[in-house]
């Protein structure tokens, strides 16, 4: 008798990353911190002492950004999926574009997913771009994980036109 293994259906586990991850933007613009943190890598939230701390932390990073300069951030694509023995990895786009101050940030960053029950549910964390850091929040990384060069672009915004009397 012959013995075939499931192959790991990766379509199903894309929906799924995307799902979660477009929940994880949504916490973030909506500025529902609960909501960002239970898609957030949950040993990334302990190493800051918790869930209370996490938040704590996200409000006061963003605290003097205000929403209206938010022009777009969403979920890009999935770049990679990789199944070790303990969990699914994946590396997918995040997309923003902030104008504040004068200036337009267009900016493509990668956040690391994780997924404990076969690509079901999700969590995730900025990588900052830099695979060393990424490893110290998640030792377990696979080696076939790459992240991308962050691609980032600043342009100065012309100033706002002058009403004229007429």
């Amino acid at each position: 008798m012959l013995e075939s293994k499931a192959q790991f259906d990766t379509s199903f586990a894309k929906t799924n990353i995307i799902r979660c991850a477009d929940s994880l933007v949504q916490g973030f613009k909506t500025r529902d911190w609960e909501k960002f943190a239970r898609y957030s890598y949950p040993a990334m939230i302990g190493s800051m002492g918790g869930k209370s701390e996490f938040i704590h932390y996200i409000q006061q990073t963003f605290l003097g950004l205000p929403d209206s300069a938010w022009k777009l951030y969403k979920v890009g694509k999935v770049l990679q999926l990789v199944k070790t023995n303990t969990d699914l990895q994946a590396i997918v786009e995040l997309l923003s574009v902030v104008e504040w101050e004068g200036r337009r940030a267009t900016t493509t960053a990668y956040l690391v997913a994780e997924s404990w029950n076969g690509g079901q549910f999700w969590t995730f964390f900025d990588s900052q771009n830099d695979i060393n850091l990424a490893k110290t929040i998640k030792p377990d990384l696979s080696s076939a994980i790459t992240i991308p060069e962050k691609k980032e672009k600043i342009e100065q915004l012309p100033p706002p036109a002058r009403k004229t009397k007429g």
